[in-house]
């Protein structure tokens, strides 16, 4: 027997990709039908019918099956592309995607018999009569299985249906006996036997029908000699063990009929998570093209110590530094490599949002589109993972309280199909993701009175706050301007996530609103989580690491430069007041006596935050590879990780967005 579980990794990976293409055709074809998609449909549908089968996931194969039976019906017919249509292909593909996830966690799968309905309703397909089922053997016939089988024979299962016009099924199911039997060499078993036929009812019940064969024959030439009977709509060969395989295909991989169908093992879901990235085989060989000049450096090194030392010090101490110096320019080319490795096009997240957005906008009885631009960005792979929820949450807010009605639009003269463009783009070493709309913005004033309402700021913060800050207020947990609640909006969720999540991943964000013209909000992102350059400062002794993408500035002050604004200590830059902090009280460090007159001040930024915080001293910026500090310590949400420095010390590096926010 195959061992399934070694090709589960695979499985899975072609099971995505199709899957997504699936969804985005779907898509394509609901704007602009043609043939060629239809076909695209179909190809994917069957691979994931023929792929399920042999990894014996029945559910998604019975399900896909059923879909490439209405493709083919839409291939034929070319009936119209209709909403109910495209809606039901739709529903199909949600249960596809749920019995996937139920697949790789090991759940028990869906029942999908209604949405088996749906599409047996749209394309009137008759109703199917239960599956062929193997016959029950007696203890006879298991013993001439056995036999067979010892004697090298193939044990296979034959599986038979009639079409629906056949006269005298009865009659023709004995002849067909007859065929298999001359054919194959030896019945041993099958699922109905000739009798006398009553009524018509009765005739019916030869329609389908199993027959277990003990034969040398290979299946290809069984189906081949078999095939051909004007009376047969099916035929399909397969192991006895396997059961049947639908349509007619010809299984050639044993699966026991006791395989438990609940899904994979505890050991086989964890392997099955484990996330994967495709590489390009030119990467993959420039970064081995690298690695082998590290080893000629390592060689030379190694001749230079054993010999050259000896024979010539000065000589050999310069084609050292030389040959670090290349070591160096290899390691750093080395570098950027295998980060390539880790990056992929954020494409792969934007392809997800126009079914949702397609989605949102029949909820909501909106006609909304979304134009997606720069999907070729790439980016680090555990960045986009964490970027999902972030940018669902920014595309339902645009949907819901951004595009307005169409009779709203209507009376401003706006186009009656609402915009929401979603877009990438690098810049320096960060990439920027901005997601605009063209609808009604956001009144800072309303978020303003709204946030007084829910008691999130009080009378005197609302007084001292700026246009931009109250627009800002749309992350405070809790905050909603919907009137009602709905499957949309209106719980309080969904933008503090936005703001925690961006910060987790270090990114800022930024709010450009007009109201009655749109909204943008824009997501400054590393490009890794991995490496990255921070600025390294000294506090109470201990030096410690601040990413470089976090601060905003860096200034020195002196100390009457420090304020006291609504009892909490700030200084003002660039005319914007800062909270001001010792970050050594901040970390609970002791204090040290200090001899300069002025102070170093870090302005550190996350997300839509910022804050100034005090440093003994400034020593510099390097880039620095993040290491986790693993589950011994506990809980630590200040620290993002640590790093060796150049001297074998480690730096702990500190979380930018819990500092701004605690």
């Amino acid at each position: 027997m195959m061992e399934l579980s070694a090709y589960r990794d695979i499985f899975i990976e072609e099971l995505n990709d199709q899957l997504e293409r699936m969804d985005q055709s779907l898509l394509t074809l609901e704007q602009s039908p043609s043939s060629e998609l239809i076909q695209v449909l179909f190809r994917a549908a069957h691979t994931i019918k023929g792929s399920s089968s042999t990894m014996a996931f029945r559910e998604m194969s019975d399900l896909t099956h059923e879909v490439e039976y209405a493709l083919e019906w839409v291939r034929e017919k070319k009936p119209e592309i209709t909403a109910i249509l495209i809606d039901t292909l739709f529903s199909a593909l949600d249960a596809m995607k749920k019995l996937r996830s139920q697949y790789i966690s090991g759940e028990a799968y869906d029942d999908c018999s209604s949405v088996v309905s749906e599409i047996k309703a749209l394309i009137n397909k008759p109703a199917e009569q239960e599956p062929v089922r193997p016959p029950v053997l007696s203890a006879a016939e298991s013993l001439k299985v056995e036999e067979a089988t010892a004697a090298g024979e193939q044990i296979l299962m034959i599986g038979v249906s009639l079409k629906e016009d056949c006269q005298m099924k009865a009659a023709r199911h004995f002849i067909l006996l007859q065929r298999i039997e001359d054919v194959c060499g030896s019945v041993i078993a099958a699922s109905l036997s000739p009798g006398e036929v009553v009524d018509k009812d009765e005739d019916s019940r030869y329609g389908r029908f199993a027959v277990v064969v003990a034969t040398s024959k290979e299946p290809q030439l069984i189906q081949s000699q078999l095939e051909g009977d004007s009376d047969v709509q099916t035929l399909a060969i397969t192991s006895f063990e396997s059961g049947e395989t639908a349509g007619g295909e010809i299984a050639t991989t044993e699966v026991p009929a006791n395989m438990p169908q609940s899904g994979p093992s505890a050991e086989e879901r964890v392997k099955g998570n484990q996330p994967t990235v495709r590489v390009s085989v030119e990467r993959l060989d420039h970064l081995m093209n690298l690695v082998g000049e590290l080893l000629i450096d390592q060689t030379s090194l190694a001749d230079l110590k054993t010999t050259g030392i000896r024979n010539d010090p000065a000589k050999a101490l310069q084609s050292i530094s030389g040959v670090s110096d290349h070591m160096g320019s290899v390691i750093k080319e080395l570098q950027e490599g295998v980060m390539k490795t880790r990056m992929l096009p954020i494409d792969q997240l934007f392809s997800r949002f126009p079914r949702m957005v397609r989605d949102l906008a029949q909820k909501l009885g909106k006609d909304i589109e979304l134009v997606v631009q720069g999907g070729e960005t790439e980016l680090d792979r555990m960045i986009i993972e964490e970027l999902s929820d972030p940018l669902i949450h920014l595309i339902r807010n645009s949907a819901d309280h951004g595009i307005e009605s169409h009779e709203v639009r209507a009376s401003k003269g706006k186009p009656a199909k609402g915009r929401i463009t979603l877009s990438s783009f690098h810049e320096e070493n960060n990439v920027v993701i901005s997601l605009a709309d063209d609808g009604q913005g956001i009144d800072a004033g309303n978020i303003k009175a709204s946030a007084l309402r829910k008691g999130i700021i009080s009378e005197d913060q609302a007084a001292h706050l700026t246009p931009l800050q109250a627009l800002h207020l749309i992350f405070e947990p809790g905050f909603s301007t919907a009137s009602e609640v709905s499957d949309v909006s209106g719980r309080g969720v969904g933008m503090d996530i936005v703001r925690s999540q961006i910060g987790r991943l270090n990114g800022i964000i930024d709010i450009d609103t007009e109201t009655g013209k749109g909204s943008t909000f824009t997501i400054r992102l590393p490009l890794t989580l991995a490496i990255i350059k921070g600025l390294l400062v000294k506090v109470s002794g201990r030096v410690l690491i601040l990413p470089m993408y976090n601060i905003a500035e860096i200034v020195r002050i002196h100390p009457e430069e420090i304020q006291t604004i609504q009892g909490e200590q700030a200084i003002i830059n660039h005319g914007r007041i800062v909270p001001f902090s010792w970050l050594r009280d901040k970390l609970h460090y002791p204090r040290v006596e200090r001899s300069s007159k002025t102070i170093s001040i870090v302005i550190v930024r996350s997300v839509d935050k910022i804050s100034a915080f005090a440093v003994d001293e400034i020593l510099g910026n390097q880039e620095v590879v993040i290491k986790t500090l693993g589950t011994m310590l506990g809980t630590l949400n200040h620290l993002s990780g640590a790093t060796i420095l150049g001297n074998g010390r480690v730096a702990i590096i500190l979380d930018a967005s819990y500092l701004v926010s605690h």
